[in-house]
């Protein structure tokens, strides 16, 4: 929490500290209430806590948004301009800040962003042991997985745990994390913030190009670890796969059906087993595991 203390008035802070575990986002909108995500549910956010009442919300000004975002930049927007090229702010922790605003361009290029009006901040989560249900499925022998859920669903959260839970086998592999946005292990000043176990090494804020090309080549993983993968990043992974590499990934995806719809041939010769979140109950609860032919195990 101590991470939020300069992003948020001072009203706001004090209520979200005393909420524990089960904060997921909180957006600020100039001149708007603040609305936050909690345990998968939409509140605003009142000087006494959550709150379903408008009236009773905390409001940020336009000042208070452009406040936050300088003190997400450490007041330097240069040093963030790559970032902001791609949407968003990543302070050091494992946040991850999307921005709204006016986009300033070079061309056809987004560089930076200017009169900023929305802030989203995305709070990363760790929960030891919400991938356990599904290690026997996923790490008998060691699979090629794709996590799949919807926004706020725990993907991030879940592949953290996994990645751990590597480290606890009578031979542990080695594990490249591409961590492009540094939300996976929220490197601060060379050393993780989350435990991703003895066997990890990480390449953080570097398009996952650069991790498939240069860190697989450099640091020879047993698996590469990445987070919100693309339909156009499988031929790099199909691959990494046929080099002997492992492959733990999440894409954004609404359940079973909805991943066959994008063509299972595009699937194939990359992932052995899907594992399919729900954000009912916390973030990374499983609602269910597939084999490569999308036949559930864990029924």
């Amino acid at each position: 929490m101590r991470r939020l203390k300069n992003l948020l008035p001072a009203s706001a802070f004090n209520a979200l500290s005393a909420l524990g575990v089960g904060l997921q986002e909180i957006r600020l909108r100039a001149d708007k209430p603040i609305t936050v995500l909690y345990k998968g549910k939409k509140y605003f956010l009142s000087e006494n806590g959550l709150t379903l009442k408008r009236n009773s919300a905390i409001s940020v000004s336009v000042s208070d948004v452009r406040s936050a975002f300088l003190n997400a930049c450490q007041h330097s927007v240069h040093s963030f301009a790559g970032q902001l090229a791609d949407g968003f702010l990543s302070p050091d922790g494992g946040i991850r800040i999307g921005v709204g605003g006016t986009a300033v361009t070079e061309g056809s290029k987004v560089v930076s962003f200017k009169d900023i009006s929305s802030l989203n901040i995305r709070i990363p989560s760790e929960i030891k042991n919400c991938s356990l249900p599904a290690v026997k499925y996923l790490l008998s022998p060691i699979r090629n997985v794709l996590i799949v859920s919807g926004p706020g669903g725990g993907k991030t959260t879940f592949l953290r745990d996994l990645i751990y839970q590597t480290s606890l086998l009578r031979n542990p592999p080695n594990v490249l994390v591409a961590d492009e946005r540094n939300e996976i292990s929220g490197t601060e000043g060379g050393a993780a913030r989350f435990d991703l176990g003895d066997f990890c090494d990480c390449v953080c804020m570097a398009d996952k190009i650069f991790a498939f090309a240069s860190g697989v080549r450099t640091m020879t993983p047993d698996v590469l670890a990445c987070d919100e993968i693309s339909m156009k990043d499988l031929p790099s992974l199909r691959e990494i796969s046929a080099d002997g590499v492992k492959l733990f990934c999440t894409m954004h995806g609404d359940g079973p059906v909805d991943i066959e719809s994008r063509g299972t041939d595009n699937f194939a010769g990359v992932f052995e087993r899907y594992v399919f979140l729900t954000d009912k109950n916390m973030a990374g609860e499983i609602d269910g595991v597939y084999d490569e032919k999308m036949r559930r195990l864990d029924a």
